[in-house]
């Protein structure tokens, strides 16, 4: 008679069955649990299981089957990918990684404390989380409030740049950078010259701006395992560079004042091209700020005089003229946002919201100094004296929330949520 398969088996016996010989595979016994709990009361114990023993087989239970189905995931990588990827630092990571897997029902705390820094601080949404560096701390925090990375810094004036899997920490105005995961740095280096800017693709490729021997400018390229892919020269001063969020283009804003005459050009590469894609002279928008890419392809450059939206072949799709000095500017790839110090208006400020096209979507007016602003798709954070207002960038409805702290900065996380960090706590803003 054949013999029928035990169903109480579990998922890891039946794989341990699966490789024992034919003839051993079905010989293994187990008592019925009607015995087995029926010599349990004999011996004087209780045979339902108490809640604590319910929550620590739960518990074993949840670690044995996340730990299984992370040993095939990785498995499973190893025959895909070859053996490179087997190294001691992914394996550490990725059983690291296990004990965050229940994360996701935790409810994070109000605040987030860190160091206090002497000199500047920097803020960054990291995987839904929030990046902090200062001068004497690194910290690196989960959603749910976890810290999973505390580490020093000698850092003077840190700068933030973040993809999905990387963090990258640089020292402006000094000449070296880090580039860290959750967990650990995973790479560093000082260049010969100062840094003046960096940005981060999604992928973790990222360009460092700094100088060379011989040009005014170097626009150093790296690719997302940290090597060194190519270096762009210029002899004009790059101002502002940025790299798109798929990490294909670069965007340079350069300026060349030789001559008593300024001279802004909008550069745009391509990466693993030779040459550029487009190279366009500026003559009416004076001193460039910053540039930056919407979507659509689009490129937002923000000069001392007038916005400019231009198409990766450097055609103009758009130009807004200022009507006051320009104090701050926010945006996303749906759009930007400017604002105003308007003059003889007290301390009245003009908000005015473009889309990805440098189309006008709306303009309020702001009482109070607006001291951040932060932007996403639907709506722009501004934090004004003893308050933060939302002003919905659709239609222009406003709501506040009373926040006092001196010396605070806005980040917007990449979940949405709102945190306001002063010099050592951090604040999750919510509004009714």
């Amino acid at each position: 008679m054949k013999r029928e398969k035990d169903t109480d088996i579990s998922f890891l016996g039946k794989i341990i069955l699966f490789f024992r010989s034919r003839k051993d595979k079905y010989n293994v016994t187990r008592l019925p649990q009607r015995i087995v709990n029926k010599q349990k009361e004999l011996a004087g114990y209780d045979c339902e299981q108490s809640p604590t023993e319910a929550k620590i087989a739960f518990g074993f239970g949840m670690a044995r089957v996340s730990a299984i189905t992370v040993l095939c995931i990785f498995l499973a990588a190893v025959l895909l990918f070859g053996s490179s990827i087997m190294s001691y630092e992914n394996v550490y990571y990725m059983f690291k990684d296990i004990s965050y897997i229940s994360s996701f029902s935790e409810t994070r705390p109000e605040t987030l404390g860190y160091s206090q820094s002497v000199g500047n601080q920097a803020f960054a949404s990291f995987k839904n989380g929030l990046a902090v560096a200062g001068d004497s701390e690194i910290k690196l925090f989960t959603s749910t409030g976890r810290v999973t990375m505390s580490a020093g810094s000698k850092y003077t004036n840190p700068q933030i740049c973040t993809s999905d899997a990387y963090i990258l920490i640089y020292d402006q105005g000094s000449s070296s950078f880090s580039v860290y995961n959750s967990f650990i740095c995973v790479y560093s280096e000082t260049l010969d010259y100062p840094i003046s800017s960096a940005s981060m693709a999604k992928d973790g490729s990222f360009i460092i701006v700094t100088k060379s021997s011989t040009y005014r400018s170097a626009v150093r390229i790296y690719n997302k395992k940290f090597k060194l892919e190519s270096e762009y020269l210029k002899n004009d001063l790059v101002i502002s560079a940025e790299l798109s969020s798929n990490g294909k283009h670069i965007a340079i804003a350069s300026l060349d004042a030789e001559g008593g005459e300024a001279k802004v050009t909008l550069s745009v590469l391509e990466r693993g091209k030779k040459n550029l894609k487009s190279s366009t002279v500026i003559t009416d928008s004076s001193m460039p700020y910053s540039v930056a890419f919407l979507s659509g392809n689009r490129i937002a450059l923000v000069c001392s005089e007038s916005l400019s939206v231009y198409d990766l072949n450097g055609n103009r799709k758009n130009i807004f003229p200022y009507p006051d000095k320009l104090s701050r500017v926010a945006y996303t790839s749906g759009g930007i946002a400017l604002l105003f110090d308007e003059s003889g208006a007290g301390a009245d400020e003009l908000l005015v919201a473009f889309d990805d096209n440098g189309d006008m979507k709306i303009t309020a007016k702001i009482s109070g100094n607006v001291s951040d602003m932060k932007m996403n798709k639907d709506d722009i954070f501004l934090l004004c004296d003893g308050k933060i207002m939302r002003v919905d960038s659709t239609f222009g409805h406003t709501s506040t929330e009373e926040f006092s702290e001196e010396g605070a900065r806005l980040v917007l996380t990449s979940g949405g949520e709102l945190i306001a960090c002063t010099s050592s706590l951090a604040y999750y803003v919510s509004f009714d």
